[in-house]
């Protein structure tokens, strides 16, 4: 992508302020109120609260089935993941899964029934747990997910996995946070620039600027600077590695039109491995589409990693 199509993309993402401010709107056409729907994504879902109930309910039974094995990696108690594997296995792709809640619900606990999917097909399955807001603040959120790769990196050739073939993936606030990993120097850190092989980002924010102009800011307290480092859309020369991108064509027209500019940037550059538009399927439903290692969701993901 030339540096104009790139500036027009991100313009169109981020607005003109000015223009947004004078015409009386916090941001673009939006009222206050249009805003605050638009980045709450149970006034879109009518069945939210059922399906959310289904994360904990078939994570439970997969657990059952393929019980995990719980690692710390850092610290405290939050700082914990699963990982689910093959017995008696080495040197397989592992995909890590970074869970939703609007960055203050859910865990590791709700987040394992995809494990299937992978494990029945050559593949590691790790469900991330991390501390959500209060507790933590959005930058340690991230850090602490940063730490977590940098200890699969290290450590996962123990259980079964490549530490050269490592995915990511996550939904909703676990979508801005896969993004954000995705866009990590990880040679900063003293790991490999492309730690990560490839990603999914499932409904996610990768702007922050409007997210923090709606009522999500009563929560998500960050500066200035923290909102800029923790936009993906502003890192994208981070980026090493293909990148699908998937929503729903029920989710909020915001949460379509991040994943949207998201995925035509992604295409500029020649990072964008798929564009997947889930049909009748609202934001909370998306991350389901991994659970079924028979649609076209799973099936390219599963490419992607053994490729």
């Amino acid at each position: 992508m030339d540096r104009r199509r790139f500036s027009l993309a991100l313009a169109g993402l981020l607005g003109t302020p000015a223009v947004a401010f004078a015409a009386g709107n916090p941001f673009l056409a939006y009222t206050q109120d249009e805003l605050d729907k638009a980045y709450d994504q149970r006034n879109w879902a009518p069945n939210s609260a059922e399906v959310i109930g289904r994360y904990g309910s078939d994570s439970m039974a997969v657990r059952k089935k393929y019980p995990p094995r719980t690692e710390r990696y850092g610290s405290s108690e939050a700082e914990s993941l699963d990982i689910f594997a093959p017995a008696g296995v080495k040197n397989l792709p592992v995909m890590v899964f970074v869970h939703g809640g609007a960055w203050r619900a859910l865990g590791k606990d709700d987040s394992s029934a995809p494990a299937p999917t992978f494990v029945e097909n050559g593949c590691l399955y790790v469900a991330l747990n991390f501390a959500n807001i209060p507790t933590v603040r959005l930058p340690d959120m991230a850090m602490q997910c940063r730490n977590a790769m940098l200890w699969l990196h290290a450590n996962i050739a123990r259980f079964g996995g490549d530490p050269q073939r490592i995915f990511v993936s996550g939904h909703s606030s676990g979508g801005h946070l896969s993004a954000v990993l995705l866009t990590t120097d990880w040679s900063s850190f003293g790991a490999p620039a492309d730690l990560i092989k490839g990603g999914v980002t499932m409904s996610g924010m990768y702007e922050l600027y409007p997210v923090l102009l709606s009522a999500r800011s009563s929560y998500v307290k960050v500066s200035a600077g923290e909102a800029a480092a923790l936009s993906p859309l502003r890192h994208l020369d981070k980026i090493m590695c293909p990148v699908m991108v998937v929503n729903g064509d029920k989710e909020s027209p915001e949460f379509q039109r991040q994943a949207s500019e998201f995925a035509t940037v992604l295409a500029g550059m020649g990072k964008l491995r798929g564009r997947f538009v889930l049909s009748g399927k609202n934001h909370f439903e998306v991350p389901e589409a991994l659970n079924d290692a028979g649609n076209v969701l799973s099936k390219a993901v599963l490419e992607m990693m053994k490729t």
